[in-house]
């Protein structure tokens, strides 16, 4: 499958960057990155920049417990720091965030679509469903940037890129209600609503 952004397949850009988040400050905090979803693979890959290869070395790559440390909301994570000169933008440092197991120990070199981690939820994660905080920095303490150009994708709530498989047609039902509107909410928090590809008929 090709690579979108940080996952192979399909991404779901499930929260934008830009935005004030929800898990702390009664949403008046800002988020600093964008929470993606690998809907075809949960593998997190080093990205491209505007499909151009990037390479860098991983600075950090663990979880802190210290709540006095604002990382402890990240849960696992990983910090790659990139090389000099490859971008024209001011971004030096990429985090992938709540993952549920890391691939990738400190001082390790990484190239773009190499795996790093798998997404999850752990940490002070939004929303209770497995994904990937991702954030780009200048500085290693620094703001969350705009990571359009490595997030591939525009920063707008949305399912991006393509499956390389087959297509399944799933017929589900006659079903109750209740059931009928868990599925519905299922398929808009998978994008597929959105997409065009959900449809429910009375019987």
């Amino acid at each position: 499958m090709k690579q979108t952004g940080i996952f192979c397949g399909r991404v779901q850009l499930a929260y934008d960057y830009g935005r004030f988040g929800w898990t702390r400050g009664s949403g008046k905090v800002w988020h600093g990155g964008v929470d993606l979803i690998g809907v075809d693979d949960r593998t997190i890959r080093m990205p491209y920049y505007n499909g151009k290869k990037i390479t860098g070395t991983v600075t950090r790559a663990r979880i802190v417990t210290d709540k006095s440390n604002k990382t402890w909301e990240w849960g696992w994570y990983v910090c790659v720091r990139l090389d000099a000169n490859q971008t024209p933008d001011a971004v030096n440092y990429l985090y992938f965030c709540h993952c549920a197991s890391l691939l990738v120990r400190v001082g390790q070199r990484v190239a773009s679509g190499d795996a790093l981690a798998v997404m999850g939820q752990t940490g002070n994660a939004a929303g209770g469903y497995d994904h990937c905080h991702f954030e780009v920095r200048a500085t290693a303490n620094g703001k969350g940037l705009a990571p359009t150009a490595y997030a591939g994708c525009p920063n707008a709530v949305g399912v991006y890129g393509a499956a390389d498989t087959p297509r399944q047609t799933l017929t589900i039902g006659p079903v109750s209600q209740g059931d009928a509107d868990a599925l519905l909410a299922l398929c808009r928090q998978r994008g597929l609503v959105k997409a065009g590809l959900y449809k429910s008929e009375w019987s």
